[in-house]
């Protein structure tokens, strides 16, 4: 499972190990975020949608990654070049904030292991 979080100093990304059904601990996940909103009388707005981040085209392993997609089906993932410097990675998962309309939340997504490590890596590499 990976964590994005958008905050107003950018966004950082988190590996979340998962259980063998990652389904369940993205539900179980949903669940202990609602239960503490509910404590803690804070509101929580959650929406199924997409979530992106630039990386630079050159890092090596995007290639790696395009080619895997290529025999991966899903529609979960998707890497689109946006110029001659940047891809754009765009992940479809459950975004979770405090109103419809924040600029800030958590983005959480479930994709095969080999894909999050290997997007987690590329990430990890840039920072």
């Amino acid at each position: 499972m990976l964590k994005l979080i958008y905050t107003d100093y950018g966004l950082c990304l988190e590996k979340v190990p998962a259980s063998k059904n990652a389904a369940a601990s993205l539900d179980a996940m949903i669940t202990q975020q609602v239960m503490l909103a509910v404590q803690g009388g804070e509101t929580l707005h959650l929406e199924p949608g997409r979530a992106s981040f630039l990386l630079p085209v050159k890092i090596a392993g995007i290639a790696h990654l395009e080619s895997i997609l290529k025999s991966n089906t899903t529609d979960a993932i998707k890497v689109t070049t946006v110029d001659d410097d940047f891809v754009e990675i765009s992940l479809k998962g459950t975004w979770m904030t405090n109103s419809s309309n924040a600029e800030f939340g958590t983005f959480i997504t479930v994709l095969s292991p080999k894909i999050e490590r290997l997007i987690y890596q590329l990430w990890q590499s840039t920072q």
